[in-house]
């Protein structure tokens, strides 16, 4: 008798929850972002191959869900952290006086 694929639906588990968990971190986003599409792919194939199998299971429909939430917060995480991040950077970049202003900053940190 023919089984599925369940080992397919642990990791998309792994990476629905490594997305979830991480999407709020600015530029590490982006690697929540390709591990929630890697784990939605990964989770369509453990419940195909389970279809084919004629049986079920609940590890690709978890790994399925976990997936899309973790796609979801990812993409928002990636539009809020890492763009706002970047765009904040380069316009201080533009200011003739930020490399004084951040060399007093850390001087006075440090002290």
């Amino acid at each position: 008798m023919k089984q599925g694929n369940k080992v397919l639906g642990i990791v998309a588990i792994v990476l629905g929850a490594f997305a979830i968990v991480t999407f709020y971190v600015p530029f590490f986003n982006i690697v929540s972002l390709i591990a929630a599409i890697v784990g939605l792919i990964l989770a369509i194939m453990s419940k195909k191959s389970f279809t084919e199998a004629g049986t079920t299971s609940p590890v690709p429909t978890v790994g399925l869900v976990l997936s899309i939430i973790g796609l979801a917060f990812a993409c928002i995480g990636f539009f809020t952290c890492t763009v706002c991040g970047t765009c904040a950077l380069n316009e201080a970049a533009k200011d003739p006086n930020f490399a004084s202003s951040l060399s007093s900053a850390l001087a006075s940190a440090v002290q």
